[in-house]
């Protein structure tokens, strides 16, 4: 039999035992972890380098995409593997390019800015055409070895666009000059004579865009304003001829008067000045048709309503259809919805129609 004494000695031994057995082992554990070298995947090992640094080089400008493969089509993953890379090639180009072109039309209509024209600059910004990049091309590819990604780099040739920038804005310039010589020998009222003139709006916001892409890709970074004074005057000039001309709304013959209120609401909404009937630079005549439907104590209001724009000399210009539907379980109330979508509808598609 051990004594206590014995026993407390062969108790501390064997928790010393444990600590360093539990050193030992956490020692081993840890410096087999640090020294365990760092495996690459597959597809790392075989990775170019240009995936993870896109290049730098005078004259070029790069855009790196990459896409899944899907059941094995491999040419349609490249192909969308393209289209994200040029994205990002046009990104590097377009970072102030929308602001930088707002704010120059905003200077040339600050002294004539109106509702109309905040209206009216909307839908003439809709109508620029998309910019697309002339000269890029496909440089590099590489498909992961687990054949799931393709990735593909492109690259611009940033001198031929820049050539190619340079024939469109000169071919613009060239156009514009002609709409400001036009400008000068057209009547002072009417409709017909600013829809000759209208596109040059369309036409100095795409010369804007184009300058300003310019600007961005010009090496030496000769920033050039990206309207010349004699488009800036044209459109000041035309914006401020647009703001004064006068509408007329009326039913055709002797037709329900009833969506009149609506349309000049919508009218007088998008800042275009109203006048009595039979009179103005624009004349603006509309049929209405409604087809109230009981159902179930409900009632469906089917309303359609066609729209003439007649100039001042009583020319139909544009001819507008649309349709609307109101619901209520008051015949009276759901004929006035539907009246009220239609106005809002005809209102908004107006403001393009004129011009």
């Amino acid at each position: 039999m051990l004594g206590l004494y014995e026993k407390n000695v062969l108790w501390l031994s064997l928790k010393q035992g444990r600590s360093v057995f539990w050193l030992i082992f956490l020692v081993f554990f840890f410096t087999g972890c640090m020294s365990k070298p760092k495996v690459k995947s597959e597809g790392d090992v075989h990775q170019p380098e240009w995936i993870l640094n896109t290049p730098v080089e005078s004259g070029f400008l790069y855009g790196v995409g990459s896409a899944e493969v899907f059941g094995g089509d491999d040419a349609g993953a490249s192909g969308r593997a393209k289209d994200i890379a040029r994205v990002e090639l046009v990104k590097q180009i377009e970072v102030k390019v929308s602001g930088e072109v707002s704010q120059e039309i905003e200077e040339v209509t600050r002294n004539g800015k109106t509702k109309l024209t905040e209206s009216l600059r909307q839908s003439v910004k809709n109508r620029v055409p998309e910019f697309e990049l002339s000269y890029v091309m496909s440089a590099e590819s590489h498909k992961a070895v687990n054949g799931k990604r393709v990735t593909v780099m492109v690259k611009l040739d940033v001198n031929k666009e820049l050539e190619a920038l340079r024939n469109q804005i000169a071919a613009l310039d060239q156009e514009l000059g002609d709409y400001a010589r036009k400008f000068s020998e057209i009547p002072q009222g009417g409709l017909s004579p600013l829809r000759l003139v209208a596109p040059a709006l369309v036409l100095s916001e795409q010369r804007a865009g184009l300058q300003a892409r310019y600007n961005a890709l010009e090496p030496r970074k000769q920033i050039a304003p990206l309207l010349t004074e004699e488009i800036k005057v044209l459109v000041r000039q035309i914006y401020q001829r647009i703001a004064q001309l006068k509408i007329s709304v009326q039913p055709e013959g002797v037709g329900d008067r009833s969506m009149q209120t609506g349309l000049i609401a919508q009218l007088t909404k998008r800042g275009i000045k109203i006048s009595p009937e039979g009179q103005g630079d624009i004349q603006l005549f509309y049929d209405l048709r409604v087809n109230n439907i009981p159902r179930g104590g409900t009632y469906f209001a089917m309303t359609e309503g066609d729209i003439w724009i007649k100039d001042e000399v009583g020319r139909v210009v544009r001819a507008l259809q649309a349709k609307a539907k109101g619901t209520s379980t008051d015949p009276g109330e759901s004929r006035s919805r539907s009246i009220r979508k239609l106005s809002g509808q005809l209102g908004k598609a107006l403001l393009e129609a004129l011009f």
